[in-house]
Parts: structure tokens; sequence; C-alpha cells
């Protein structure tokens, strides 16, 4: 780094002391935007022109904020003061420069997550995300994209991750009531138009070529799609932008899986959060600031772990980013969890970034199983708690971990597909079946990972087990179903889960060793 650039990067590292203190937001948008402009030029400076793009774009957004919405908050205070901020933002600080130089655009980073924590004002939050990006356009510049992270798309993913939240709060809104209650084909057409394009997508899958896991998880996430359609057939009154939400939704999760490098998944993981939280109501505005915020520290993550020098800051960034997302966002969770093991599968983890993924996966299985005792939303914080099970067995670090790890995916991606299906033989098998009980749906996998984890960590299995007994008891009926329909269509993912765990073919089970073993 040059004394020049080292210079415009301290620089930026000042301006974000100075929004922790600042209560002006106009103040505090010319601080940001020099911030930006000190990070460009430091890009420029190190020879990454195309990473100056998105801090010079974001500063005429700034101008354009401060010009056209007269109605953002003249002034906010801190919680909890300004110095408190300040003094745990200079610990942070203090503790990232310790890393050498790329401890200097993690400092910034830690002091946009302080930012966004100390401030309720919505556009204080949003400035936050936008530090974020200066830290992860700074990271970029300095270790280069990688392999895995092609670099046109790099300063794209940077732009795009403060940018939904400030369209949240800076553009008018284009759809009024009436609009969006519209139904242009009718409700009856809306369903069956939205169960053709999920069945496209699921043909698309079985006829595209994909890279290897992707072949084995679009479909299955493409048959989820259909399910997930299938059941909103029965709601005619659903608006037709709802419906378009979460079918696109269902779409993203697939281009997650099947994408052909690691940013191009953390794109659609980020548009899959886009079409989930937006338009959020206002009570869920916290929850979008911390799912992006987390998209945000594990894009910085996948930055770290490409340099050496950082590898275990890089991998908690990830893991802790992920884990951010994935609660406010549990469908995310089978995603996140398949991007870990893609990871897993390109080359040794150091043994402290396999303790740090297995402490965050069994502290994420903790608190899903505490919820689970308070008896609400079981279906869900089943499925959780299983993909947190899969994390721990991915982050061993070991091919037979990875193995178990991603036939416990399968299963759960099936089980979690036959408890949407609004038929209550169906659901009740299905509910039994994501807590493992035998022999239904996640049992076999869960053995397979109890084998693996016993033979590198035994003791994780006190934790899993002490885990499993809230998950166990969760499970078990609240009433008898009356009747036992064998016509419900979610027979199919509870039989082939079945046939997955019990009964799969000499040739699949060693496809799926293939597919684990990793790179030497």
């Amino acid at each position: 780094m040059t004394a020049l650039a080292q210079a415009s990067a301290g620089l930026a590292l000042v301006m974000g002391f100075a929004l922790l203190c600042i209560r002006q937001v106009s103040a505090a948008s010319i601080v940001l935007a020099l911030q930006c402009a000190a990070v460009a030029l430091s890009a420029v400076l190190l020879h990454r022109p195309l990473m100056a793009i998105p801090p010079m774009v974001l500063i005429a957004g700034i101008w354009f904020a401060e010009s056209r919405a007269p109605l953002l908050e003249p002034a906010t205070a801190p919680v909890g003061g300004a110095k408190l901020g300040i003094a745990v933002g200079a610990v942070l600080t203090v503790l990232c420069l310790s890393l050498g130089s790329l401890g200097l655009p993690l400092a910034i980073v830690l002091l946009s997550v302080v930012l966004a924590a100390t401030r309720p004002s919505s556009l204080m939050q949003v400035m936050a995300l936008v530090g974020i990006q200066n830290g992860v356009v700074l990271t970029a510049s300095l270790v280069g994209p990688p392999d895995f992270l092609p670099t046109p798309l790099l300063p794209f993913a940077c732009l795009l991750l403060p940018l939904p939240l400030a369209a949240r709060l800076l553009i008018p809104r284009l759809m009024t009531p009436a609009v969006t209650r519209r139904n242009v084909f009718g409700p009856a057409w809306n369903g069956w138009i939205d169960l053709t394009l999920a069945l496209l997508i699921l043909a698309a899958t079985l006829i595209v070529p994909l890279e290897p896991l992707g072949t084995l998880f679009a479909p299955l996430l493409g048959l989820d799609g259909v399910l997930r359609s299938y059941g909103r057939l029965r709601r005619p009154a659903l608006p037709p932008v709802n419906r378009g939400l979460v079918l696109l939704n269902s779409l993203f999760l697939v281009l997650a899986v099947c994408a052909p490098n690691l940013m191009a998944a953390w794109l659609a993981v980020l548009a899959a959060l886009v079409a989930t939280l937006l338009p959020t109501p206002r009570r869920r505005w916290n929850d979008a600031v911390l799912a992006y915020l987390g998209a945000g520290i594990a894009l910085l993550g996948l930055l770290l772990v490409s340099a050496q020098a950082a590898s275990i800051p890089g991998y908690f960034c990830l893991f802790a980013g992920l884990a951010s997302v994935v609660a406010v966002v549990p469908d995310l969770a089978v995603v996140t969890v398949i991007l870990i093991l893609r990871l897993g599968n390109q080359g040794a983890w150091p043994a402290a970034a396999s303790l740090l993924g297995v402490a965050i996966a069994l502290a994420g299985l903790s608190s899903c199983a505490l919820l689970l005792v308070r008896g609400r939303h079981r279906t869900t914080l089943l499925a959780l708690s299983q993909a947190c099970i899969a994390a721990v067995s991915i982050c061993q670090g070991t091919a037979d971990g990875r193995f178990s790890g991603l036939v416990l995916l399968v299963l759960l991606i099936l089980t979690r597909s036959a408890a949407r299906v609004p038929d209550q033989t169906v659901a009740t098998l299905a509910i039994a079946g994501l807590a493992g009980i035998p022999p239904l749906g996640l049992f076999p996998g869960l053995i397979l990972v109890v084998m693996a984890i016993s033979e590198n960590a035994a003791w994780l299995l006190l934790p899993l087990g002490a885990a499993m007994v809230p998950i166990l008891a969760a499970s078990l009926p609240h009433r008898t179903p009356k009747a036992w329909s064998m016509r419900s269509i979610g027979w199919l993912p509870l039989g082939l889960a079945i046939l997955a765990g019990y009964a799969a073919p000499d040739g699949v089970a060693q496809w799926w060793h293939l597919l684990t073993a990793g790179r030497p």
C-alpha cells in the first residue's frame, strides 16, 4: 500500500469514528460522503479502478437524499450516548489493527456495525450499511478478487448492498393498495399461473446443465417451490404482488445453489432477501437491517477468507454474517449451509475456523431448542435446528462430516417440502420426520451425522443430545388426524425421503461421496 493510499484509508477510518458521535443527519451525510471519496481514492491508488465505482455512485445518492428528501429526521441521538459507541469502537479498532493492513477495512466495517446498533434512526442505519460497503470495497482493493469471486461481479455486489433499504426509505411507493390488489387475470387464474411458473423452474433444473452440487440440490428446491405454489393455489385472495415475491424467492433459492461461483451465489441470497423483506412493514425494519448487515459481513468474510493472513477473522465474518441472515429469514438456512459445504469442498480449513463454525452452529441449535419449548413456529424451528446440525457436521472439515451433512440436507429439503402441503395427515408425519423420529424423514441422516461426529469429536454428541430433547418433544402431534388421506401430493416428498434415506442405489451414494470428497 502506498503512503497516499494508506492515508486515504486512514481518513475513511476517522470518518467512521466521526459518524458515531454526530447527531445531525445532514452533517453525517457529509462525513459519509468524505468516507466514500477516501475509499474511492484508495481503490484508484491501489490499481483497482472498478472498485471506486460503488462509493462514487453512493456519493451521488447521498447528495440526492439531502436535496430531495427533506422529510428525513433532522437529528438523531445515539443509544447510550456518543461516548459508549466511541469507546466500543476504539476497542474494536485496536484489536483489528493488530491484524495488519487488512485490519483497517475490518475496523471500518465493525464501526459501521456499532453505528447501526446504537442508532434508532432508519437513515443512520442505511448510512451504516454504506459504511460496511466502504469497508468491503477497501478490502477488495487490498487483496484483489480471488479466483472464485469474478472481478466484474464484485463492484456490482458492493453497490447493491445498501440500495434495497435506501430505496425503501427514499423512493416513494409506486404501488398503491389498489394496484397491489389488482388481479389482471382473475383470482383463479393467478394461482394456476403461479403453479405453472413453479413447474417451469423445476423443469429447468432438470434440463439445464449445472455444477455438481447444483445438479443435486436445485431440483429438490425446485420441487419445494412447486409444493409451496400448490399451497398458494388454495388461497385465491392472495394478492398477485405477494405471489410474485414468494415465487421470486423460490427462484433465487434455486439460483443460489446452482450458481457457478460463490459471488453469484451470494448475489442470489441477497436477491432472496430483497424478495422476502421488501417491501417490509415498519415493525420489521430492524429485522431487515440485521439481514442486510449480515449479508455485508458475509461478503467481507468471503474476501478475507481468500487472504491467508486474515483467514480466521474471515471465517468468523462469513459464519456470523450467514447466521444473522438465517436468523431473520429461516428459509435461507438450507441454502447458506450448502454454501458452506461448497466452501468446505474447495480446500482444507484451519482448525480454528472449524471450531468457529461448530460454535456458531451449536449456538443456533441451542436457540432453536429454547424457542421450541415455547411451542411457537415449531415447523420453522425444527427445520432450522436440523440445518444447524448439518452445519455442525460439515464444519468438522472431514469428508465423512460433509457426506453426512449432505444426506441430512437432502432429507431436510424433502421433509420440509412435505410439511408445506395443506394436509393434516402429511403435515403430522412431516413434522415428526423433521425431528428425526424413526423411521421417518431425517432419521437416517441423523444416524450418519452421529457416526461422523463420534469418529472425530465425540464431545459434540453431548450438546446435540441435549438439544434433541425439546426437538423431539415439539414434534409430537397436538391431536390425532381424523382421517387418513392417501391422495395428497405431500406423499411424494415423504416417499422420496424414505427412498433417499434407506434405499438409495449404490451409484447415487457413490456420487454423493464424490460431491463431498473435497480438494486436497
